[in-house]
């Protein structure tokens, strides 16, 4: 968050009417708060995320299995498992709940677009990547309503228990398409929308709403091949 989060959440306020809540380490609040404004509710990690976290990260290197190997690297994803939580502890009426990755950069008409990408019907739309033998894309996830809520507390209560250790790889990602893409509940954007890349986002929108900075996209103001191969077959 540190690393991008000021030069690309700091524009959202400007592309969207919904409430902003940005999850930060507790000794970050203040100069967060300061940069961002007041139409930005910046919240701490709570103590007991932080032990969850520390948790997860202990186990982790205890088992040191594939060490380098990001698809093993529980700790380093499950921060966004949290933010989520600290978000629904802080504002508990709040519906719908959507998650966006920091490092993601807003357009005009991003609220009418995104309107138009979830489901009004299903409790969690999702992007999906099975058409590429790919685990979710978790940059842009949204839940709805009460069962949308119970969705999330899988997710969270595989983190916290440990049980994350137990699946065959330990990103946000694989445990979250474990949850959802099997359930009548849940939506799949991708598949709905005949998605064919493995960068859902650019592929959906063509960066005219919305611009995820994800991998080498932060460090490069260039097209990427997956992204040139979308606007060849559309």
């Amino acid at each position: 968050m540190n690393e991008y989060g000021h030069s690309t959440v700091g524009t959202w306020s400007a592309f969207t009417d919904r409430r902003l809540v940005v999850v930060v380490n507790p000794e970050d609040v203040a100069p967060f708060q300061s940069n961002l404004g007041e139409k930005y509710s910046v919240i701490p990690f709570s103590a007991d995320s932080l032990k969850h976290m520390a948790n997860i990260r202990a186990r982790e290197d205890e088992l040191d299995l594939h060490r380098g190997d990001y698809r093993w690297q529980a700790a380093r994803f499950s921060w966004k498992v949290f933010a989520m939580e600290e978000a629904y502890k802080v504002f508990p009426d709040e519906d719908p709940v959507t998650w966006l990755d920091a490092d993601s950069m807003l357009k005009e008409g991003f609220d009418q677009w995104l309107s138009t990408l979830f489901s009004p019907t299903h409790a969690v739309s999702f992007l999906g990547r099975a058409h590429k033998q790919l685990h979710a894309e978790t940059g842009l996830i949204n839940f709805r309503g009460a069962l949308g809520r119970v969705m999330f507390e899988r997710v969270l209560d595989i983190y916290k228990s440990l049980e994350l250790f137990e699946f065959n790889e330990w990103t946000d990602s694989y445990i979250y398409t474990s949850v959802l893409q099997f359930n009548k509940h849940c939506f799949d954007i991708c598949k709905h929308r005949g998605v064919r890349s493995s960068n859902p986002l650019y592929e959906l929108d063509r960066g005219r709403h919305i611009l995820h900075l994800k991998g080498m996209r932060k460090n490069s103001s260039t097209m990427l091949l997956d992204d040139l191969r979308v606007l060849l077959r559309r």
